[in-house]
């Protein structure tokens, strides 16, 4: 399938940039930093560097990725369901069977399909809830154009990622969804019950730390900064990145890591929030100095237990 190919080559180029951008000073100064990181960040000292640097929309502009995401989700639920029930095409189920061919697009049934693309709706929702009414951002933090439009088109390439390798089963090309594409067994195999309490169990906790850093700041000082104490806190310095990753990692188990777009996605999340990870310890350790060394004198993890 075209599409596939499309989505996985933007993610790995997604990768790749994100990775020069953080070795490249160029890059590095005027790109990379976004929201409070940028009190620590290399200020840009060419001309193009500064101009780069001044492509930047709030930062709360975050919340977009989760609105469109969910927008995109529900709107794709609504498509499969007007196939599977009524062999309706809209226009998206409708551009792919005519501009796309079903090549490497049944390999993952029906049901883990929808069962992808409903845990991801439920995260975006949450995601979404959390930034309306949980997370306070700065009303002065900015980030670069470029995470922007790479966070929308991101969220973007999830949905489409859920169902878009099975497509074929639902009987896009066809009209008629695979006889063997909505067996129930899928849902009660062990990979698929892992993955579903993993993925519960990572948004647990990823919604409990992001109240934590929202209880850190009141209306009055929203440039005050404290460190954040409590949950997984106590052993990571980005718990909430790190719960970011087992989301896209259990959506990759339920699909027995066949999908080949989620894994570009997961990829490109552990890059990403990697990177951002380590400008975080940096920004802690300039911040508060022998305060934070005291509170956590055995030192934490960045983002990734046992490994970074």
């Amino acid at each position: 399938m075209y599409l596939i190919s499309f989505v996985c080559f933007c993610l790995c180029t997604l990768t790749f940039f994100a990775i020069l951008a953080r070795c490249i000073p160029l890059l590095r100064s005027s790109v990379l930093s976004y929201g409070k990181l940028q009190s620590i960040a290399v200020h840009p000292t060419s001309t193009i560097a500064s101009q780069l640097a001044q492509w930047t929309v709030p930062k709360s502009w975050f919340s977009h990725f989760y609105v469109v995401g969910l927008i995109s989700a529900l709107y794709c639920f609504a498509e499969i369901v007007l196939l599977l029930q009524w062999h309706g095409h809209g226009p998206v189920l409708y551009c792919l069977r005519v501009w796309d061919i079903p090549q490497a697009s049944s390999h993952i049934s029906v049901l883990e399909s929808l069962v992808a693309l409903a845990l991801l709706t439920l995260h975006l929702a949450r995601r979404v809830y959390e930034s309306f009414y949980i997370e306070r951002s700065s009303l002065e933090a900015r980030m670069h154009v470029s995470h922007y439009l790479a966070g929308v088109g991101f969220y973007g390439a999830m949905v489409l990622a859920t169902w878009l390798e099975g497509a074929a089963n639902f009987g896009v090309w066809s009209g008629i969804p695979s006889p063997s594409a909505l067996g129930l067994s899928d849902l009660l195999c062990t990979r698929v019950v892992m993955a579903t309490l993993l993925f519960f169990y990572a948004s647990m906790h990823q919604h409990q730390c992001h109240c934590i850093l929202a209880s850190l700041r009141t209306k009055k000082e929203e440039n005050h900064y404290q460190i954040p104490r409590g949950d997984w806190f106590e052993w990571i310095v980005v718990p909430h990145y790190f719960a970011d990753i087992l989301v896209y990692l259990s959506l990759c188990i339920l699909h027995g890591f066949r999908n080949w777009i989620l894994v570009c996605g997961l990829i490109w999340t552990v890059i990403n929030l990697s990177i951002t990870a380590s400008g975080t310890e940096e920004w802690y350790k300039t911040k508060f100095g022998l305060r934070y060394q005291a509170t956590f004198p055995k030192g934490r993890w960045i983002i990734l237990p046992g490994i970074y």
